[in-house]
């Protein structure tokens, strides 16, 4: 991503001074944007093969070395970013996150979670399943499976290709974050029409990798200081993340030629069908597969039960009460 970009890009810098703030430079981390070093894509690898020791990246763009990763950012009907954390730091998938990493040769750490992000920017509205068929859209990961079920032809591309992409007619639609992101991008520029929620991006959660070669150099106490700065990192990005939402969303309500909507029901119930087979899909591809996706999914269950009780019933009754 560019270096600075609202958001992600200023959470890697963030993350960088602080990494060598607290080890008074024991540890001094250069923060390189998309493709000054290496390709937007291909950061993990250059970590795995020592050409940098660290990245700062979405997991859904290494999905296709291993579906796990787009776990991590965006999967189904998944965990929201305080449910992410708990898993991670409480309920095992840091462990699960280590088991497929570890191996080759990487350290890695959830960064922060966007939240609930955008369904999609398209050119032409969505009022039935029969809108989607054909359009070309950017969606990275799991979201890219789920809608190419749907008749959609997903492709990825970098984020910093989105809107001239969208600009030349090559995209009829694309997603990016949400309201802040999205709105420093000039999505609303080329695409008149914002779908929201996603069924799909619920964290939208960014790691940090560490070249585990690098990570066992640190001595016990540099360890403790990064981890430290990192789990530190994955609440103020939330936070900041959130915050920028939450006045990037006044700005594009305010907006005349701007059509804000929800997915229509019948998208919904396909969308419903399509990221069960989706996920049937990624169990069936190794054991390993089928107990991380397990494993999630239970947590999902678990989360699910509680926040009906506890959230869902608070939330709409806040809707009463607004000063």
């Amino acid at each position: 991503m560019p270096r600075g970009l609202p958001g992600p890009g200023v959470s890697a810098l963030r993350w960088a001074e602080r990494v060598t703030a607290i080890t008074e430079g024991a540890i001094n981390v250069q923060v390189f944007g998309a493709g000054e070093l290496v390709a937007p894509f291909a950061t993990q690898e250059a970590v795995e093969s020592g050409t940098a020791e660290v990245y700062h990246g979405s997991g859904t763009w290494f999905s296709g070395r291993d579906i796990a990763h787009a776990f991590f950012t965006a999967a189904p009907y998944g965990l929201t970013f305080d449910e992410m954390h708990a898993w991670m730091y409480y309920g095992g998938g840091q462990e699960l996150l280590d088991e497929f990493t570890n191996p080759r040769n990487l350290k890695v750490f959830i960064g922060g979670g966007s939240g609930l992000q955008t369904a999609g920017w398209f050119k032409k509205p969505i009022t039935s399943l029969d809108d989607l068929q054909g359009l070309n859209f950017r969606a990275a990961g799991l979201y890219g499976e789920v809608l190419r079920k749907l008749g959609v032809n997903p492709t990825s591309i970098p984020p910093g290709d989105i809107f001239a992409a969208l600009q030349s007619g090559a995209l009829d639609g694309a997603e990016w974050v949400g309201p802040s992101n999205d709105l420093a991008f000039g999505l609303q520029n080329v695409a008149k029409y914002m779908y929201a929620p996603s069924p799909v991006e619920i964290y939208g959660g960014i790691e940090f990798g560490i070249g585990m070669d690098a990570w066992n150099a640190l001595t016990d106490g540099q360890r403790v200081m990064v981890e430290a700065v990192t789990e530190a990192e994955a609440n103020r990005s939330s936070a900041d993340t959130l915050h920028a939402h939450l006045q990037a969303y006044e700005k594009l309500s305010a907006m005349p030629d701007l059509t804000i909507d929800t997915f229509p029901d019948e998208v919904w119930t396909a969308i419903q069908d399509a990221s069960r087979e989706v996920i049937e899909e990624v169990k069936e591809t190794s054991d390993f597969h089928r107990r991380f996706v397990d494993a999630y999914y239970a947590y999902v269950g678990q989360a699910t039960q509680y926040k009906r009780f506890y959230d869902t019933g608070f939330l709409q009754a806040r809707q009463n009460f607004i000063l």
